[in-house]
Formats: C-alpha cells, sequence, structure tokens
C-alpha cells in the first residue's frame, strides 16, 4: 500500500464513503448534512493515515507495529463498513425515490377528493428514518466481525479422495496445502509457521503451496527462517508453484529466497516422487509399480479468451512433457482455469487458490458467474478431481461465511 496506488485507493473509498453518508441522510430525510460529510471525511482521512503508517512502519520492522496493527484493522473495518452498505443504500434510494416522487405529482395534480385523515401511530417517514439506522447498525457488525474472524479463524479441510488407479504404496498417502498466504500487513511470517505447524500436525507426507506465498518483501529473511525451520516437519518435502503476486511483489527476490531453502519450485515442469513401489517416499512401500510424479503449472497472465485458453494449454504441455503414460500425476496450478486441462487429460489431483473463495460469501455467486468458474471447495470428473483452496491468507483481512484454510488430502484406493 504505497504510491499512487495507495492515493488512488484511498481517495476511491473516500468518495464511496461520502456518497454513503449522502445516500443515508437523503433516505432518512436527516438534517446537517454538512457535518456528517466533514466527520466522514476527517474520520477517512485519519483512516488513511494510519493504514499508511502501518505500511511504512511494517516495512521498517518498527516497535510502533503492534499498536498501529490494531489501529489498521481499525481503518480497514471503517473504509469496509461503507463498501458493504453503498449497494445496499442504492438499492433502497431507487425505489424510496420513485415513491417519493409519485407522492409529490400526487400533491401537485390533486382530484379534488379530500385527503385520507392521518393514520395513527408512526408514519412512514418516521418508521423509514427509524429503519435507516439497521443498515449501518449491520454494516459495522458485518465489517468488524468480518475482520476478526478474519484474522483469527484458520479452517482445517479434510478430503479423503478415492482413486481406481491409486499406486498400491500410496493408499492412505497424506498431503497437505497452503496457498494464499500473501506474508505482508495481515498476514505475518509468524502466521505462516503456525499453518504450517496446523497442517504437519496431520502427519502429512509432504506439503504443497500453490502460490502467492508473499506480498512484503521486507519479510523475504523471515520467510525463509520460516522454511528451513519447519522443512524437515514433511518427509517427502515441500513443493511450490507460483502465483500472480510472485511476479507482483518481485519474481527473482522471491525465487532466490526459496533457492535458499529445502522447497521444491515447479514452473511449467515437474518431478518424479516416486518410480514405483513406493522408493524415494518415507514409509510407503508395495509391489505396483506405477510411478508417482508431481507437476507445476506457471500462472498465465494471456488475456482471458483464445490467448489464454491456448496459452494454458502450452503450459500443460511443458508441464506434463516426459511424463510417462500411466503414471499417478498431481498438479499444482494456482488458478483453477487449469482444472479444465487436468481433467481432459485425466490427472487424479489438481490443487489450486487464487480466488480466496470470494471471501465473502454472499457474493460467491456473482464472483463465480463473472469470473470463476471453480470458486471454493472440491470439485470432480469423472476420476478425476480438482480442489481450490479458499487461502491460508490474505492481503486484506474480511472474511464472512468463508474462512482461511488449510487442506489436508488423504489418497484411497476405490
Amino acid at each position: 500500500m504505497r504510491g499512487m496506488f495507495f492515493i488512488n485507493f484511498m481517495i476511491i473509498l473516500t468518495v464511496v464513503s461520502v456518497l454513503s453518508v449522502i445516500l443515508w441522510n437523503y433516505l432518512r430525510r436527516g438534517r446537517h448534512m454538512g457535518r456528517w460529510i466533514l466527520g466522514t471525511v476527517v474520520l477517512s482521512a485519519a483512516g488513511a493515515a494510519i493504514l499508511s503508517a502501518y505500511s511504512q512502519a511494517y516495512s521498517g520492522g518498527s516497535s510502533l507495529i503492534p499498536l498501529l496493527h490494531a489501529g489498521a484493522l481499525g481503518s480497514v473495518s471503517w473504509f469496509l463498513l461503507f463498501m458493504l452498505v453503498f449497494p445496499v443504500l442504492l438499492a433502497v434510494a431507487l425505489p424510496v425515490t420513485v415513491y417519493r416522487l409519485i407522492t409529490w405529482w400526487k400533491r401537485s395534480n390533486p382530484t379534488g377528493q379530500a385527503p385520507a385523515p392521518a393514520a395513527s401511530g408512526m408514519s412512514r417517514r418516521d418508521f423509514l428514518k427509524d429503519a435507516m439506522f439497521v443498515i449501518p447498525a449491520a454494516g459495522i457488525a458485518t465489517s468488524a466481525l468480518g475482520n476478526v474472524v478474519g484474522e483469527e479463524y484458520l479452517s482445517l479441510t479434510k478430503e479423503k479422495l478415492s482413486f481406481p488407479n491409486l499406486p498400491d504404496y500410496l493408499e492412505g498417502y497424506r498431503i497437505g496445502q497452503l496457498s494464499d498466504t500473501h506474508i505482508g500487513h495481515f498476514f505475518s511470517t509468524e502466521d505462516l509457521e503456525t499453518s504450517i505447524r496446523r497442517v504437519a500436525a496431520e502427519k502429512v507426507n509432504r506439503l504443497e503451496i500453490t502460490g502467492d506465498l508473499i506480498d512484503e518483501i521486507s519479510r523475504l529473511p523471515e520467510c525463509r527462517d520460516v522454511l528451513n525451520r519447519t522443512a524437515s516437519l514433511f518427509p517427502d518435502g515441500i513443493d511450490f508453484c507460483y502465483g500472480n503476486h510472485e511476479y507482483y511483489r518481485g519474481l527473482a527476490a522471491i525465487t532466490a529466497m526459496l533457492e535458499e531453502t529445502p522447497v521444491r519450485i515447479l514452473r511449467n515442469s515437474h518431478f518424479c516422487a516416486s518410480p514405483g513401489g513406493g522408493k524415494g517416499l518415507a514409509g510407503c512401500s508395495g509391489n505396483d509399480q506405477t510411478p508417482f510424479y508431481i507437476a507445476g503449472a506457471d500462472f498465465s497472465f494471456a488475456p482471458v479468451g483464445p490467448l489464454y485458453d491456448a496459452e494454458r494449454k502450452r503450459y500443460m504441455e511443458a508441464t506434463l512433457a516426459g511424463i510417462p503414460d500411466g503414471a499417478f500425476t498431481i498438479l499444482l496450478a494456482h488458478h483453477p482455469d487449469f482444472f479444465d486441462e487436468a481433467f481432459a487429460r485425466h490427472l487424479p489431483l489438481t490443487m489450486s487458490g487464487h480466488t480466496h473463495g470470494a471471501q465473502f460469501a454472499p457474493i460467491g455467486p456473482i464472483v463465480q458467474a463473472v469470473g470463476f468458474k471453480y470458486l471454493r471447495g472440491l470439485y470432480q470428473q469423472g476420476n478425476s478431481y480438482g480442489y481450490v483452496n479458499r487461502g491460508t491468507g490474505h492481503w486484506l483481512p474480511f472474511r464472512v461465511l468463508c474462512s482461511r484454510e488449510v487442506t489436508v488430502y488423504e489418497l484411497t484406493r476405490t
């Protein structure tokens, strides 16, 4: 959150905040519009200042980080309040405006009939005025609770998957997945270690990290230390594929950090985890000589359409080139769009992330309709599975009915 992006982002959020206050005051026919707007601008400016200070302190390793972190969460809650209530106020404003115009027209064009006597009790105007307090109250509760849940709660999802062609030495094999940790302002390296150990406690054989590992480059040394400290918890190692944020934040620096750890990077490439019989795997043995491969596809930045489809196909061909027919292959791909390619090739399991599960579950159907065919959770086509991790972290700590997640898979034979 630096530079012109931060400035423009804060301007947009402040405008949304002011428009929300205007709409709210219009609906309740309140007074003192100027005071409400001034107060909103002042609080928004204070929130922007706190977020900016937190960003700078975080990068510099200041001792004020814990204090500013709390202020940053409060500032995020403030801005999210308006992002939540603005569309609701807009939806309410349309029918209210139509009703008021009809009422105004009727008063301007009397029919000669005597006006109906006023009903006793609360008038429509008073009811609407009081009801308008429900919208910001609900927004405040949702924003605050969403941030608390987003920060504190980490779900462990267990998936037991059956395959008719599973090699006998992989019966009961357990794999953990982290995705989209976005190490930075709202997901620390301490959170990374907690998440890794949460998976390791399930006695998994290996760990897969499906991209968007780190956003704050100043935390690369600490991230390296965590990975080095926890790598031994996974007998068969840690594998990694790139996400889009690796490219945004500094591919070379992140790659150099990972190369100082035991983490295996897969970029349109693969490796043979076992040539058969469980060789090369800790505690695995069997008679089946079917090889076991782990593959990883790179993130495609081609524009959506034919170019994107073609690049995905090229990436898959490069990723799987050289893997013998019939091998049991698990694919890592940050974007779940690769599921279509994996299903077409009958790959047993593809792990992805990227979508964060939408984070705010009520908008999930909209997000899925306009952007992501595969949004969250498990998908199956024939004997092939694809799983979209909801994100072990996030760059914005707000989640409603869509918690952070680590995933553990157990492989079994049908």
